[in-house]
């Protein structure tokens, strides 16, 4: 592989991600790529103009293994209040080589689908607590998540 390769593949796969999350949530999901990323440490790959979204998305794009610090990563980025200003969940992203894209998100974020808005913030989570969902399911917690806003 070329110098930059491996930045270039993760910029592609962000980009990707930002077509496909204005796709399947219209205005709601309309993102960026974090291009201070570079620059700042505990930045999410993508930035969301609706507040209401209520992931901090970390973008992975790899061949063939996933790395258990990626996850360490967005929880690190989730905890710090300036790379958070909207109080968002974590969410690694990945897609290897020849296989769906996964998605972990921490179990906090589906046990607040099942819960009146104002239990939200009454209880924490370890995040250290996961689930790993596909492309479809993920969109699916998305949209339930933003609508009870």
């Amino acid at each position: 592989m070329r110098a930059g390769g491996g930045r270039a593949k993760g910029a592609a796969f962000e980009r990707f991600l930002a077509k496909e999350f204005e796709l399947e949530l219209g205005s709601a999901g309309k993102c960026q790529r974090n291009l201070e990323q570079y620059q700042k440490k505990n930045l999410s790959d993508l930035t969301f103009t609706d507040p209401r979204f209520p992931f901090l998305v970390e973008a992975k794009r790899y061949k063939d293994s996933v790395s258990p610090s990626w996850w360490d990563q967005i929880v690190t980025a989730a905890r710090t209040s300036d790379g958070n200003p909207n109080d968002c969940l974590p969410c690694l992203i990945w897609k290897l080589d020849r296989q769906d894209i996964s998605v972990r998100i921490p179990i906090e974020a589906l046990a607040r689908l099942g819960r009146p808005l104002a239990q939200d913030v009454a209880e924490a989570y370890d995040w250290r607590y996961t689930a790993t969902l596909s492309w479809p399911d993920f969109i699916m917690v998305c949209r339930d998540l933003m609508a009870r806003e």
